[in-house]
């Protein structure tokens, strides 16, 4: 194709690579920047590329699609690239990116903490990009079991951009780090603040957030699940799943008969999905879709459960069947516009996703 049709323009291949990128088609785009790559240092898309191919890397990390061994070489081309560019706002994307490497997939939380805090200092660092890098060290803090640091810079964040989406996200995770901690008063009222916020997203959050704890609290014993409950949502947070499950699993023999069944199959579906193990949130999707079907999580638990039978269980018609009860059963949903989507091009219409 690049011989045939483009005529060798690297141009367009650059383009075409970035267009593989940006609908998914990650192998493809590695292809595509290998080839750039392959011609030397002298192309001027040399260096495009060469960022592109990295972060193109990192998606396929995120996704699972590599093997640990290969976490600590890509850390080391981020670091390179660091090294060869200096600290810059052009370099801002590989010190963040390397920073959440080493905290979330290399356990090395504290070198994460170092290298946001230099990245604070970059020259002509915007004040958006200051406050996305304080929300990733909010929550490194926590990593490293400084809630309290956690929690003030959260606050400056929220303060500096009052009313607006990052200082509402920033709020939102104040609100989290208070549930973790066990102070259910406080994470509810800045819960109820947020359920108006104008980013949908964080409105439904801040409403499961809030429906979950007021649904909890009815008495000493749904209090004392909960804050087992939210233990093991803070072990999941710190990236120690095996740990998290263990607490799930205790939590209704230690509380038998208490008010978070729908949220433990929600947050062990949560935890299957996030080690790639789809095979394992599946029934689990399903046992809370039929035993809670007025759970705040039943719409979520469709449409996850829908979209793993349509992308990596293989079985269309079942996700057909739970984009469609998804649809009629809970038309208010903010998940029923995709879903109306995911059906429709399931049953084959023609329509752009």
């Amino acid at each position: 194709m690049y011989k045939r049709q483009l005529k060798q323009n690297d141009a367009a291949i650059f383009n075409l690579a970035n267009t593989f990128l940006s609908n998914d088609a990650y192998p493809s785009a590695v292809k595509a920047y290998e080839y750039l790559l392959a011609k030397g240092p002298q192309n001027e898309y040399y260096l495009p590329s060469r960022i592109q191919l990295i972060d193109t890397k990192y998606q396929l990390l995120l996704l699972g699609a590599y093997e640990k061994a290969a976490i600590a070489e890509l850390a080391d081309q981020y670091q390179a690239l660091i090294k060869e560019f200096g600290s810059s706002t052009q370099t801002l994307f590989a010190m963040t990116r390397w920073a959440n490497l080493q905290a979330y997939y290399l356990n090395a939380p504290a070198k994460a903490e170092e290298a946001l805090e230099n990245a604070l200092k970059v020259p002509n660092l915007n004040a958006m990009e200051a406050g996305r890098i304080k929300l990733s060290l909010g929550d490194i803090y926590i990593l490293n079991n400084e809630p309290w640091e956690a929690f003030l810079i959260y606050e400056q964040v929220a303060k500096k951009f009052e009313n607006q989406d990052i200082g509402n996200e920033a709020r939102f995770r104040s609100a989290k780090l208070s549930f973790y901690q066990g102070n259910f008063a406080y994470a509810k009222a800045q819960a109820d603040v947020l359920k108006a916020s104008t980013s949908q997203l964080i409105a439904n959050d801040a409403l499961n957030l809030s429906l979950l704890l007021s649904d909890n609290l009815q008495s000493p014993a749904d209090s004392s699940a909960l804050k087992m409950y939210a233990d093991a949502e803070m072990l999941q947070f710190r990236n120690l799943p095996e740990k998290a499950l263990a607490k799930l699993d205790s939590l209704n023999i230690a509380f038998p008969g208490n008010s978070l069944s729908d949220d433990v199959q929600m947050s062990k579906a949560n935890i299957y999905i996030k080690k790639h193990n789809y095979a394992l949130a599946a029934p689990v999707l399903q046992n809370l879709i039929s035993q809670h079907p007025e759970s705040l999580w039943a719409d979520d638990a469709l449409f996850i459960l829908a979209g793993l039978y349509q992308d990596q269980l293989a079985q269309p018609e079942e996700a057909k069947k739970l984009y469609q009860k998804l649809i009629s059963d809970f038309p208010g949903s903010m998940y029923t516009i995709e879903a109306r989507k995911f059906y429709r091009k399931l049953r084959g219409d023609n329509i752009p996703l």
